[in-house]
């Protein structure tokens, strides 16, 4: 802002301006002060956090190095390269009694024979196929890491170290498995955490391995996707990231080599700040302070100066309202007192211009109101018409004179209630002004006509009530609108009371179906399970059991395929690849197969796409169309008709069943009344219009156009 400009603000403006040179500077210094030391404690925790991190990175280092070398040893010991299961080396069933960090101990070879355990159960190939890293330690030159998993046999998390076993060929043939328990190796290495930190180990593939808090809860889930990009990230610095327990925490990340792990320090940014936070609220507070005193100063000093002008400007305004005895004299003096001056001087102007045309002023307003669309009108002190100006006839329906000396409850051809009218006489009665009042007419022709009046109470000099005057609008085409929409609403209101109808129709046929598909089966198998449960060990080879066996896999495959298709039936996995064509058709060859009715899709073109939405209801539409035919008409065939390449589109489906009386039928509500509301209503919805042709004996048919 220019200073020449300043100089013609208001006092108090002023005074602000001035206020704010004096304070933006300090402010300006406080805030930087808080800055930098929001930057130093940033920078000491980013310190502590790093080497928390790398520390606890090299322990796990060394501890994996520890046991690579014992592993080594094991491996060279000539019982264990025998790989004989029936002379196992001692040191393998005490190895774990000895160093209870670990589950187990095995030797096995390549193909997965388990020679020798700790535990007295064995682990299984397949079992062990399924521990991470087996795979890839069967190839391995040294040791591997294996990923965090649940131990088959312990049911402990563990990563179970594997390296080689060289036969005396010096050829790799089989390998020492070493199960670590993973909640005591992170009670041994995590135990000197600091209280306020959080430490957590996570192994190649992003799961937790070990955490310094609540490991039995974290351990084997994956990381955050926060945490997840930050181990992927091979920055320096620390990071900001929302921990997996809502806490947000300033993390640091390192490296264990030989396990390919990474490991996450972090401390709660609430302490790596709370100095600088405390800092920060005393700054504030001070800052605070010092403008509200400095506020208090301007307001003080501008109070002085202001107030002999606030009275001059007072003196002014009574004038301007026909005080015409206050005068205010003032030839010099600050903006403000030259402004009041020139502002007495245009009211005393005004005053005269106004008793000049206050009588021109009538004239036009009778004019205005006879080219308006609205109306005038005015009322006694016993709300009795005395004036009417404007379209009263043609906005009403009803001239002036049948109006004039009544009252509007009087009025016998108004098409209100008497309720709605002692509401009207109510707000009259009140005397306080009032806006949009509806009032409805009907004229002798039938037709309604609707107002909204607005209206202020009158007073004469000696403060008597003397009647109203107002002005009315024309509002008789927003109310026909607002009718339309209400009948609008109670259709949309009935449409979505079918449809949830439908919906919990289609839920009860095919919570049918499941049942009547598949209990039959899942009984017949507990039958089969239970004999034999029952039949001793010798018995479960002969024929018959064999032949239990081969009836429980039918049964399986049968009760596969029934879930296959009632999930079909619910949303065909065709229509997402394919299209309309191509899902009517592979539900139509499962539907014949299930029903015995011969079903005939015709399409004389290719596949076409439609929306995603069209092609579901339209899908719905056949299917609950064949489902009727199949299940009420008693059909021996079927014909799906289907013209999808130009507008309109069409599908038609026409059996040759029993045929009924659709009117009948629609008028009774029965399950195959509700199944065709189901389908009008879903093509209207979809935009199209939906026909039905029936008749008993002369089967049904379908059509449905968008």
């Amino acid at each position: 802002m220019p200073l020449w400009s300043l100089y013609r603000q208001s006092v108090r403006t002023q005074l602000l301006w001035l206020l704010g040179a004096a304070m933006l500077p300090l402010l300006g210094l406080l805030f930087r002060q808080i800055y930098l030391e929001r930057l130093e404690a940033r920078e000491r925790a980013n310190d502590q956090v790093r080497i928390l991190a790398q520390q606890t990175a090299q322990n796990l280092n060394l501890v994996l190095r520890d046991y690579e070398a014992v592993l080594q040893r094991i491996g060279l010991r000539p019982s264990v390269r025998a790989l004989d299961a029936r002379a196992c080396d001692p040191l393998i069933a005490e190895f774990v009694r000895l160093y209870p960090g670990f589950t187990n101990l095995v030797v096995q070879d390549l193909k997965g024979g388990n020679d020798c355990s700790f535990l007295d159960s064995k682990i299984t190939p397949e079992q062990l196929a399924l521990v991470p890293g087996y795979v890839q330690a069967r190839t391995a030159e040294g040791m591997t890491v294996g990923g965090v998993s649940v131990g088959p046999l312990s049911g402990r998390w563990v990563v179970v170290l594997f390296h080689p076993v060289r036969n005396v060929q010096g050829e790799v043939a089989g390998l020492v498995s070493l199960s670590i328990d993973l909640e005591v190796l992170g009670e041994r290495l995590l135990a000197a955490v600091p209280s306020n930190a959080l430490v957590a180990v996570s192994d190649a593939q992003g799961r937790m391995l070990l955490r310094s808090k609540d490991a039995s809860f974290w351990m084997g889930l994956p990381l955050p996707d926060a945490l997840r990009a930050m181990v992927g990230d091979d920055q320096a610095d620390a990071s900001q990231v929302l921990s997996a327990d809502g806490v947000e925490r300033l993390f640091a990340v390192a490296d264990v080599p030989l396990a390919g792990w990474r490991v996450l320090a972090g401390v709660p940014t609430a302490e790596v700040f709370a100095e600088a936070d405390r800092s920060f609220r005393w700054g504030a507070m001070s800052a605070l302070g010092l403008v509200v005193l400095a506020l208090l100063l301007v307001w003080r000093i501008s109070q002085r100066i202001v107030r002999p002008i606030d009275a001059l400007h007072s003196a002014a305004a009574k004038v301007s309202a026909g005080q015409t005895q206050a005068r205010v004299m003032l030839e010099v003096g600050p903006r403000e007192l030259q402004a009041v001056a020139v502002e007495f001087n245009r009211m005393l102007d005004s005053r005269e211009r106004f008793l000049t045309h206050l009588a021109g002023s009538e004239e036009r307003f009778r004019t205005l109101a006879s080219l308006s669309a609205d109306w005038y009108w005015e009322q006694d002190a016993q709300y009795r018409f005395v004036r009417l100006e404007g379209g009263i006839e043609q906005n009403m329906g009803m001239s002036e004179q049948a109006f004039l000396g009544k009252t509007g409850w009087e009025l016998s051809t108004l098409n209100m209630t008497p309720e709605d009218w002692r509401a009207h006489q109510a707000v009259l009665q009140a005397r306080m002004p009032f806006r949009d009042l509806v009032v409805a007419h009907q004229d002798p022709r039938g037709h309604v006509h609707w107002g909204a009046v607005s209206g202020t109470p009158v007073w004469d000099a000696q403060g008597r009530f003397v009647g109203y005057r107002g002005v009315g609008r024309n509002i008789t085409d927003a109310k026909r609108q607002e009718q339309e929409r209400l009948r609008m609403s109670l259709h949309i209101e009935e449409l979505s009371r079918r449809l949830v109808q439908s919906q919990e129709e289609a839920r009860r046929r095919f919570s049918r179906e499941l049942h009547d598909r598949t209990s039959p089966n899942l009984a017949a198998l507990r039958i089969n399970l239970d004999m034999l449960s029952q039949a001793p060990p010798q018995q479960r080879s002969a024929p018959e059991y064999e032949e239990r066996l081969e009836d429980m896999r039918a049964l399986i495959e049968d009760t596969t395929l029934s879930v296959r298709e009632i999930c079909a039936e619910l949303h065909p996995p065709v229509l997402d690849r394919g299209g309309l064509l191509a899902v009517v058709r592979s539900y139509a060859e499962p539907f014949a197969r299930r029903t015995g009715v011969q079903v005939q899709v015709l399409c004389e073109h290719a596949e076409v796409r439609l929306a995603p939405d069209l092609e579901l209801a339209l899908f719905r539409v056949v299917q609950e169309a064949l489902t009727n035919a199949a299940k009420h008409a008693h059909a021996r065939s079927i014909t799906v008709q289907l013209q999808l390449q130009d507008r309109p589109l069409r599908i038609c489906i026409a059996d040759d069943g029993v045929g009924f009386d659709v009117e009948q039928v629609m008028r009774e509500r029965r399950t195959a009344g509700l199944g065709l509301i189901n389908m009008r209503e879903t093509t209207e919805f979809a935009g199209g219009r939906f026909s039905l042709e029936s008749a008993p004996g002369q089967g049904t048919r379908i059509c449905v156009e968008i």
